[in-house]
């Protein structure tokens, strides 16, 4: 198949569906809610799953899903919706205990309801005693990410759940534990000192740091009531019994299925390694620091990891021992390796010039022709202009905690200016200043040109070993579908070294022709929302902004 034909495939008229959806991304396709059980990166919009499951169920044999990358669970939720079997997994143990409260049958709610407002009543004994026993948590910067009155009142929750969890019946144990300790992650997520629209780690500011005061006990009961409302209304959809398991797995592993075989696979991928893109296990680190001793006794989930983002696709402890060349039979992927080999070497080049520049000006003594000759050097500007704002901004920061890091990040930039023109000001005196102090700097920014022209090459590495991991994906996903069947894969075009467009969609396309596919359709759709910036700092140049992925592609091919 051409290119031009993939990009304009032909849709039949079941495919003219409208997927820009534009609101709140809200729990499922069926209850609009400003309510939400738990955030989360990256989250699929229910209403596009649920019409793509809807359409796919219609037209074809569908009666088993599999999502290998199950996230917050919405792939599960919607095929429960629909009557069909649904089989998951993930690799971040908060995702898997999140997709497994989506999938809840709850089949005595009343009962439920009424042994969880009995928690809900002893935990008002915070207030009344202050002298109740209990063990305040302990872990690695606790103190930095929460307030101190924070920690004591989620160490006295999570004590309370503890104690209710161990006097439940087997038959009960399960629900209780996932729903109270997801609406206890939630709560973490909430009171902690971190930026909440960030899905790294972040601090705030020092300036909202002093206005930040919030009852952790008092949003845990908000978030139970939320999540039980939710959860009795999703219940009420739930129109026959289907089987719905989400197992603590690898993609590249579907060992759970045995020998079972699915009708379709329905995921969004990560779109990269973590550490480039979606940073899932640094989301998830504090809530894990917190509950994975819980986790471990009530629901078995094993938190082998606080942050697992390192053993995710094209992670420092992956396994790469895989190495099939098949990887290569896609076009996109060689010109793709092509293209970071040619921007590499350009960029070495520049790096050894721009180093060279740096060693005349302290070779001789830092005399003006040559600051102005360094300064002509387009890279050595700018990381030089790079280190002198990173230096003002860490001394505001440390001497004006008053001030909002917009603020701070202004003055920076203006004071960065200044310290620019004084050093290339003719007069001696106000250039001899300037000049002392960039003597203390230029160190810093040889080893800054320095780790670069290492770290390029060690970033293709990185790229293609993702896409190896994305490919053992894609062989197992093969192996436990039935011929006739389907995948359908919802990925966006990321940009790697700051800037190269990786189709991913083609990619995966010429995958699956390899593997005697035939695609159905290519759909694509524009970001109304998702948990993700419209910018991040480039990877590659560090001092740059990149735009995000705004469209997602949706690939459907069938396995002939």
């Amino acid at each position: 198949m051409n290119r031009e034909s993939f990009v304009e495939s032909k849709k039949s008229d079941i495919w003219n569906l409208d997927l820009n959806y534009s609101g709140e991304n809200n729990y499922t396709s069926f209850f609009s809610s400003t309510g939400n059980i738990h955030s989360y990166p990256a989250k699929a919009v229910p209403d596009m799953v649920h019409s793509l499951l809807l359409k796919l169920k219609e037209h074809y044999h569908v009666t088993t899903v599999l999502d290998p990358f199950v996230g917050s669970g919405t792939v599960g939720l919607e095929s429960k919706v629909l009557g069909l079997d649904f089989f998951g997994s993930d690799l971040n143990p908060l995702a898997v205990m999140l997709s497994k409260v989506k999938v809840l049958l709850i089949e005595n709610t009343g009962y439920i309801e009424q042994q969880i407002s009995i928690l809900l009543e002893d935990l008002s004994s915070l207030q009344l005693n202050k002298n109740t026993p209990f063990i305040i948590e302990k872990f690695e910067n606790i103190e930095f990410w929460f307030k101190e009155e924070n920690i004591r009142e989620l160490s006295f929750i999570k004590d309370k759940i503890n104690q209710f969890l161990k006097k439940r019946t087997k038959k009960y144990k399960g629900i209780f534990a996932l729903i109270l300790l997801i609406a206890f992650s939630s709560t973490i997520r909430t009171v902690s000192l971190t930026r909440n629209g960030e899905f790294k780690l972040y601090r705030i500011s020092p300036s909202d740091l002093e206005k930040f005061k919030v009852d952790a006990v008092e949003v845990f009961r908000e978030k139970m009531k939320n999540l039980l409302e939710l959860l009795e209304t999703a219940n009420k959809q739930y129109k026959e019994q289907t089987i719905s398991e989400i197992h603590l797995a690898n993609a590249k592993d579907l060992f759970y299925l045995k020998d079972k075989r699915v009708d379709l696979v329905l995921t969004s991928p990560p779109y990269g390694d973590s550490k480039s893109t979606v940073a899932y296990g640094q989301y998830s680190k504090l809530s894990l620091q917190w509950m994975k001793d819980l986790m471990k006794l009530h629901l078995g989930i094993n938190v082998y990891s606080d942050n697992c983002d390192e053993h995710l696709l094209g992670g420092k402890k992956s396994d790469f021992i895989f190495d099939d060349e098949r990887i290569l039979g896609s076009q996109t992927m060689r010109n793709l390796i092509e293209k970071m080999n040619i921007i590499t070497n350009e960029r070495e080049k520049k790096m050894t010039e721009t180093l060279e520049c740096l060693k005349l000006i302290v070779e001789n003594n830092y005399k003006y022709v040559y600051i102005i000759e360094a300064l002509n050097n387009e890279e050595l500007k700018i990381l030089i202009t790079e280190r002198v704002r990173l230096d003002i901004y860490r001394k505001i920061k440390n001497a004006a905690k008053h001030l909002s890091d917009k603020k701070i990040k202004q003055i920076a930039k203006y004071e960065t200016s200044r310290f620019i023109l004084d050093l290339l000001d003719s007069k001696h005196k106000v250039r001899y200043r300037k000049i002392q102090q960039l003597n203390n700097k230029l160190p810093y920014v040889k080893e800054t040109i320095i780790r670069k022209m290492k770290s390029q090459p060690k970033r293709i590495v990185e790229v293609i070993n993702f896409f190896k991991d994305l490919y053992k994906v894609v062989i197992e996903t093969d192996r436990i579908l039935l011929v006739g069947g389907l995948q359908a894969w919802i990925v966006g075009h990321r940009t790697v070294l700051g800037e190269i467009n990786v189709n991913m969609a083609h990619i995966l396309n010429d995958w699956f022709e390899d593997l005697n596919y035939r695609q159905i359709t290519s759909l694509q759709r524009q970001y109304s929302f998702k948990r993700m910036p419209h910018h991040i700092n480039s990877t590659a140049t560090r001092n740059s902004e990149i735009k995000t992925m705004m469209q997602e592609h949706i690939l459907v091919v069938q396995k002939q």
